[in-house]
């Protein structure tokens, strides 16, 4: 007869693995083979049109705590899938690419011009990984994984700060 601690023990690191790959994946797009980078990057955009104009005057403080909280949550979902699943930064992980993208419109009308602008600065510095972007990406675990695109994100925030806010692009 099996130990009843260890029968116990089992189920919760089930749900533990299969919340992680949930959220990890967002909501499994990260799954669908084809592009799953540029795919995990569109899902950033739900966030950002459900919350990006809400706050009132603490709007800019809004889009920072949310995007805060989806980089801890990726951090951590990263760090259960990466260790579960032995491998460094698969592809299908792709809160890091909604972490980022979200990085990259704080501060910003989320217009379907900033939207579509920081979408492709974003893609181009996560896909070229421009220095230092790819030092943050050999960080340990969970913590690499997201790292490298909340550094792309901080590249495209400023790219689009100037566009934006000093050319009126």
């Amino acid at each position: 007869m099996e130990n009843p601690e260890k029968q116990e023990s089992k189920p919760e690191e089930s749900f533990k693995t299969m919340t992680a790959f949930l959220l990890s994946t967002g909501l499994f797009v990260g799954k669908i083979p084809v592009a799953p980078g540029t795919l995990g990057t569109l899902v950033g955009i739900i966030p950002i049109l459900i919350y990006w104009t809400k706050g009132g005057q603490y709007q800019l403080i809004n889009q920072i705590s949310i995007t805060m909280a989806v980089f801890l949550v990726g951090i951590w979902a990263s760090t259960v899938i990466v260790e579960t699943y032995k491998e460094k930064d698969p592809e299908y992980i792709v809160i890091d690419e909604i972490a980022g993208y979200m990085v990259a419109m704080i501060g910003f009308e989320p217009t379907w011009q900033n939207l579509l602008m920081a979408f492709v600065i974003f893609r181009f510095f996560d896909i070229l990984k421009p220095p230092p972007i790819r030092f943050f990406e050999k960080l340990p675990s969970g913590f690499g994984v997201m790292a490298d695109d909340i550094v792309a994100g901080i590249y495209t925030w400023i790219v689009m700060f100037i566009l934006v806010k000093l050319l009126g692009v």
